[in-house]
């Protein structure tokens, strides 16, 4: 039996419960031809960067995994992630980026060289051979990170490189350090945004199927968060998946207790008792996840 999907990459598969299902991309079109149109630019000397945005579960991941998978044939593909470590590696990404190269970043970066010379090799980098090079999860980045970030897109003109950052817009609060580099892309031309937006009612009945569920509840329900529809419709459990439950409260526990609990509770006094520092150092950061998110939590 194969199911239609959207929160993983296409044509990837997987087994649970004894059933294959063959995950799809529906309703992204329109942001793989904006993010490909940036990549012809970049190849003809003109680097772009794209920001690709949108809340967790709405398949960020999975259109960049999409897309550089259909390009690897003209473009080198570096990919590095940040992490929501409580220790931020510094410069993450680009670790995990200079193991996939050779030449003498590896070597700037394993001995500790001053940032100057780091960022202008990564520069330098970039401009050898067109590029795709995705920074993935930007909301977690540290300092050292942005700052990377925010030298590459004042100069990304001048490479032959689609510099691809993926975030979630709806943990970034007013103070969110990566406001500032945001900020600073605002002006540039070279900036291309892709913002993500929840699956239609028409999509979820889609995926849906003949399956005997209501896909107006489920659209209604889940808001069309692609995860969140479909670990539902994957799940042989009946009712909510832990997946999607472990999902939402990990991101309760990283979150501000000044925003509302799930279904308009408080959060438990033991939550706050626990690590109230990690609470109040949160609050001017991050955002309690999108109400869909609570939906789900309290089915």
């Amino acid at each position: 039996m194969s199911e239609r999907a959207v929160c993983f990459p296409g044509a990837r598969q997987r087994e649970r419960g004894g059933i294959i299902f063959t995950m799809e991309l529906l309703e992204r079109e329109t942001s793989l031809q904006e993010l490909a149109t940036a990549l012809r630019d970049a190849a003809a000397g003109e680097g772009r960067v794209a920001l690709v945005s949108g809340e967790a579960g709405i398949g960020k991941t999975t259109l960049v995994e999409r897309f550089t998978r259909e390009h690897r044939a003209s473009s080198r593909v570096l990919w590095g992630a940040c992490d929501a470590l409580f220790t931020p590696r510094p410069l993450g990404p680009l670790h995990d980026m200079a193991a996939q190269i050779k030449g003498n970043l590896p070597t700037l970066l394993s001995s500790d060289a001053n940032r100057t010379a780091l960022f202008s090799a990564v520069l330098a980098e970039l401009q050898t051979r067109p590029t795709i090079a995705v920074f993935e999860d930007v909301h977690w980045a540290d300092e050292a990170t942005l700052d990377l970030l925010k030298f590459l897109g004042r100069r990304v003109t001048r490479t032959t490189a689609l510099i691809v950052l993926t975030y979630r817009d709806d943990e970034l609060g007013p103070q969110h350090p990566l406001r500032t580099v945001l900020g600073d892309m605002a002006t540039s031309h070279a900036v291309r945004r892709v913002a993500l937006s929840s699956l239609s009612e028409k999509a979820v009945r889609s995926l849906v199927g003949d399956r005997a569920i209501d896909p107006i509840a489920l659209h209604r329900q889940t808001a069309g968060n692609p995860f969140f529809v479909t670990e539902v419709l994957s799940s042989a459990e009946g009712g909510l998946p832990a997946t999607v439950r472990d999902a939402v409260l990990a991101r309760a526990a990283r979150l501000s207790p000044s925003a509302p609990w799930p279904c308009c509770k408080p959060p438990p006094s033991s939550a706050r008792a626990s690590s109230p520092g990690c609470f109040q150092k949160s609050r001017a950061r991050r955002r309690w996840p999108p109400r869909s998110a609570w939906r789900l939590a309290c089915w």
